[in-house]
């Protein structure tokens, strides 16, 4: 990856900008970084920005990982004193931050110092390998995400004084699709549609949701790296800002287990020469072999690749029949009790759209599940059947792991993650998962886990995913 930065100096004349926010996304999609006067990168020589590799490996309470025991593999800590990196910048991600005054946004990936490359285990570069071995096999990507998020009357103080229960939500009934909810409440949902798409994040449609509060807005597509990026800087820019309307805005998987959680919907199909590969106009049912191979890769996989879609102790909580979850081993037709569901009515519009990540998932890391998972399916030539009916009613279907923890071993054991997302990422990830089980169960202590939603996962996600 280069860093050549004269584009990006040609940004920060044509707007006039003092400060540049450099962000990298760590392994749970949170924006961690600096911020510099915008000079230094008008002087810069091009050479890499260098900042320590603690930030790859902060846990949600801002807390170092702990390194796992007895592994050679490169990984931070206080051994060799969470030394520095190097930030190669990607110029196409340049932007301007409409709500902070004369300030842009870059994102970048790490680099070792010594000249190793890329840190290749972090979810942003491991969604680019992916994606490269499509454009290999002469594929093009094309994906849209939709986004759904919760707005409170609180700020972060307040809701932790009230340990966020009780909350004063923006509504607190049902309102999902209802027009006028949009319409009494377009003062703060406009501004944060307007804000953000002047951010660079162009919003296809957005409408009320179910739970308290809760909101969908849907990413216009663009290709897998261009939506993952978009994504990731949504879930930043949301929260701030809601903060600047004096709103705070979580995207928490599960709030109670009585109402609808956030979800993160992935919409995908692979092109070719301008043309749509997953559809067949001479199939009846419009779908490609190559789209039913793809499909039936992420289906049989689901279970290993799980963890990358659910990655907190809370995620799993959203797992309940007909709360519109992707926890079923199966797709369909247009049908949205389906993990996958299946979208072939045109060229255009055909598509797979994938519902199993919760609202905290890390957005390069659910597309990259989605594109080796759907690697696999194709190499492997497979072909489930599709599911017709009411998937989360049919008895012969397997669902997604039930916790957290059954999901990291499935992970780690699978063939088919370490074979498409490579060894050093599923043991660095896993592992990253498994201290973060550990801290659940030492705020349990060690006990049953609680049937309701716990004041630590609250604690712990709600502004943080």
């Amino acid at each position: 990856m280069s860093n050549d930065l004269e584009s990006v100096r040609a940004f920060i004349r044509e707007h006039d900008l003092d400060t540049i926010a450099l962000t990298v996304p760590d392994m749970h999609g949170i924006a961690r970084g600096k911020k510099v006067p915008a000079r230094r990168i008008l002087e810069s020589d091009n050479s890499p920005m260098r900042m320590s590799n603690l930030m790859v490996m902060l846990d949600y309470a801002g807390l170092p990982h702990p390194p796992p025991e007895n592994d050679d593999r490169w990984w931070p800590s206080w051994s060799e004193g969470y030394a520095d990196t190097r930030m190669i910048v990607d110029p196409a991600t340049v932007r301007l931050v409409p709500w902070q005054d004369k300030t842009g946004l870059l994102i970048g990936d790490f680099e070792h110092v010594d000249g190793r490359g890329e840190l290749d285990y972090l979810p942003r570069a491991t969604l680019k390998r992916l994606i490269d071995r499509l454009s290999d096999l002469g594929f093009d990507t094309r994906a849209a995400i939709e986004m759904e998020l919760m707005l409170f009357n609180e700020t972060s103080q307040s809701a932790a004084e009230k340990n966020f229960d009780n909350l004063d939500a923006l509504w607190s009934t049902p309102q999902a699709y209802r027009l006028t909810t949009l319409g009494l409440h377009d003062s703060v949902i406009s501004v944060m549609r307007q804000q953000l798409e002047a951010f660079g994040l162009p919003i296809e449609t957005w409408n009320a949701e179910a739970g308290p509060g809760q909101v969908e807005m849907n990413l216009a597509p663009a290709d897998a790296l261009q939506i993952a990026d978009q994504a990731f800087l949504f879930k930043h820019g949301a929260k701030e800002v809601a903060a600047g309307q004096g709103l705070l805005a979580t995207f928490i998987s599960k709030l109670t287990l009585a109402g609808f959680g956030n979800g993160t919907h992935l919409n995908f199909s692979l092109w070719r020469d301008g043309e749509n590969v997953f559809h067949d106009s001479a199939a009846e049912d419009g779908m490609s072999t190559l789209m039913r191979q793809f499909v039936s890769g992420i289906v049989q996989s689901l279970r290993a690749f799980t963890l990358m879609y659910a990655p907190t102790i809370n995620a799993y909580r959203r797992f309940v029949p007909h709360y519109s979850n992707g926890m079923m081993l199966s797709w369909g037709y247009d049908n949205k009790s389906n993990t996958v569901r299946c979208v072939t009515e045109s060229p255009e519009l055909t598509r797979l759209e994938q519902r199993t990540a919760g609202g905290d998932v890390n957005p390069y890391l659910m597309t990259a599940a989605c594109i080796a998972a759907g690697l696999f399916g194709i190499e492997n030539e497979l072909d489930v059947p599709p599911v017709l009916g009411d998937a989360y009613s049919d008895g012969t279907l397997d669902r997604v792991p039930e916790t957290l923890d059954e999901a990291i071993d499935l992970f780690e054991q699978s063939e088919i993650t370490n074979k498409y997302l490579g060894e050093d990422f599923v043991r660095f990830y896993a592992h990253s998962r498994r201290v973060e089980s550990a801290c659940f169960h030492e705020a349990i202590a060690g006990g049953a886990v609680p049937e309701e939603v716990t004041d630590w996962e609250l604690a712990r996600y709600f502004e943080m995913v």
